[in-house]
């Protein structure tokens, strides 16, 4: 009995000492997660961390407390200075952050805002030096021995040069602020840099997570990782995600055209290249990219040689050349042989294997198109230092050298597409083009008809009081053409919007404007800084398509697109 009783009191003390225990233990942690460092949970955002992952804040600064001390304006001028800096406008998004900080000198988003700017920029002024130098003291001074200080001295060495210490002093930075994604970011790309590719992905992925999905620059390296490492098939996955978020973000479309230049998809690729370069000129990748079109090849972790798309089609020409040469009257193999050097970007050859098919069968199918599409320029590569302006002067140079004025118009110069500068004289427009296409139908304004089946061109060109060269109208008719098109946008239509889209690249579509007095107005239209067009039809008419080029410099400010009859219908 008495052994009985002693371990009942022994299993009681037992059970009392488990109960305490648990206790203990909840009340140490429930101390620990209200005293103890303080962390944030991730979402579940694509290519960030797995959803409910915990980063440690650390000394994270709290730059939401910051905005919500300023006026909802300044909010929306910080976020457009954000969006300048993403998209490489450093120049515009330093101004903005400049002029926020002249009212809020110790508004932490924008002083960081503009210190990031100042170390992406290629050259400072001295102003902009001392003021590089004044910010980071500032910075480093209210936040001594931080992580915002430590990446703030990371950015500065890696600027003078020092790219071990700039990576060790980020490692530090992101120990110390782990959820300071900007820090995250400057610590992936630098192990990107160093070719650390597993624990710079990781990096990124918590910067995914940490913005909200939010920074296109972690998508941007990410997808460059994985491009690097042969990764394609994650690369083009990832882009088209973030392609889906951020639809205009040059970086991605740039490694969507490489995607679909390694597939031999050259058309499409061109046309993601045209796009960046509609809406920045001065994109410097994009124009290498056009210049050395086909000539890429997909980077590969093996040390096997990866054959480029142009290289393919070399192999395809060396099968095809002794075929050709053997049985010269077999046109389907010319055409095969054209072909290949086409997609080898061997234009001249290309364009001489179609014309001769066009000898012996001026029908042969799409031989006319063919040769079109081989008559096309190469762009010569440009270096770092060449700006826009300098190529098109290059370009407009090689043009004048022509000794003949044209007579014809190939595909290239179709729809008034004069390649002839705005400003120039009549006298430099007809050493261009012959002056007997023309005929006057008023002062400065010369108009040229001519047909090509199934459709009958009509340009008129313009030239201002000084005779400087300044507009295209453009009127094209279809004989063929019947009023029944379904509802749909007719044939001629859609064809000339794809022709001038291979001309001018992607053109933004207004979709059908009610512009009264029964004129419904469907429309595209492609803008550049010193060129506007605008190609139309009018609902109802579906035999017929308007089209205008202007100097933009000529057109009166604030148009909108009904507006626009009154030119469309000029001539």
């Amino acid at each position: 009995m008495t052994n009985s009783s002693s371990a009942a009191r022994r299993a009681a003390y037992l059970f009392l000492a488990l109960c305490c225990g648990a206790l203990l233990a909840f009340v140490g942690f429930r101390l620990y997660d209200v005293h103890g460092p303080n962390k944030i949970v991730v979402g579940g955002d694509p290519y960030g961390l797995p959803a409910g992952s915990t980063v440690i804040r650390g000394d994270t600064p709290d730059m939401t407390e910051a905005l919500a001390t300023v006026p909802a304006q300044v909010q929306t001028e910080l976020r457009r200075a954000m969006e300048l800096f993403r998209s490489g406008a450093y120049s515009s998004a330093y101004d903005i952050y400049d002029g926020i900080v002249v009212l809020y000198p110790d508004l932490l988003p924008a002083l960081l805002g503009q210190l990031n700017t100042l170390f992406e920029l290629d050259s400072l002024s001295s102003l902009q030096q001392d003021r590089l130098s004044l910010l980071t003291e500032k910075l480093q001074g209210r936040y001594p021995g931080s992580g915002l200080s430590a990446y703030l001295e990371s950015c500065k060495i890696y600027r003078e040069g020092n790219s071990t210490a700039a990576l060790e002093l980020a490692r530090i930075a992101s120990e110390k602020a782990p959820a300071f994604y900007q820090t995250r970011l400057w610590y992936g790309r630098l192990l990107m840099d160093g070719g650390r590719s597993i624990q710079a992905t990781n990096e990124l992925k918590t910067v995914v997570s940490l913005s909200n999905g939010d920074e296109p620059r972690a998508y941007e390296l990410l997808a460059e990782l994985y491009r690097r490492s042969g990764q394609l098939d994650s690369c083009s996955a990832l882009v088209e995600y973030a392609l889906s978020q951020f639809p205009v973000n040059a970086n991605l479309l740039l490694l969507q055209g490489y995607l679909n230049e390694y597939q031999g998809h050259f058309d499409a690729a061109e046309k993601l290249y045209q796009r960046i370069l509609a809406f920045n000129p001065d994109f410097v990748q994009a124009r290498e990219a056009i210049s050395t079109l086909g000539e890429k090849s997909p980077p590969g972790s093996g040390s096997g040689v990866v054959l480029s798309p142009q290289d393919r089609a070399q192999t395809a020409c060396d099968i095809l050349e002794p075929l050709v040469e053997k049985y010269p009257e077999n046109l389907p193999l010319k055409e095969a042989l054209g072909r290949a050097y086409l997609k080898g970007r061997q234009f001249d050859r290309a364009r001489s294997q179609f014309q001769d098919i066009q000898k012996v069968d001026p029908e042969y199918p799409d031989i006319q198109q063919r040769i079109q599409e081989a008559n096309v320029t190469r762009p010569a590569p440009i270096s770092k230092g060449d700006g826009l302006t300098a190529n098109l002067n290059r370009a407009v140079d090689s043009l004048r050298e022509s000794i003949e004025p044209a007579t014809t118009h190939d595909f290239t110069t179709m729809l008034g597409h004069y390649v002839v500068r705005y400003g120039a004289t009549p006298r430099e427009f007809f050493k261009k083009y012959s002056i007997g296409n023309f005929r006057p139908v008023a002062n400065n304004v010369w108009q040229e008809s001519f047909y090509i089946a199934p459709y009958m061109h009509t340009y008129t060109v313009i030239f201002d009081s000084l005779s400087h060269f300044r507009e295209v109208h453009v009127v094209v008719y279809d004989s063929t053409s019947s009023s029944n098109h379904m509802g749909m946008a007719p044939e001629i239509y859609t064809r000339l919007l794809k022709q001038n889209s291979r001309i001018s690249g992607i053109g933004n579509s207004t979709g059908e404007t009610d512009c009264g007095d029964g004129i419904v107005l469907d429309a595209a239209v492609w803008e550049t800084q010193d060129n506007f067009e605008m190609l139309a039809r009018v609902v109802g008419k579906p035999a017929e398509v308007r089209m205008v080029r202007f100097d933009k410099s000529v057109l009166p400010a604030g148009l909108k697109l009904c507006d626009y009859t009154k030119y469309l219908n000029e001539f």
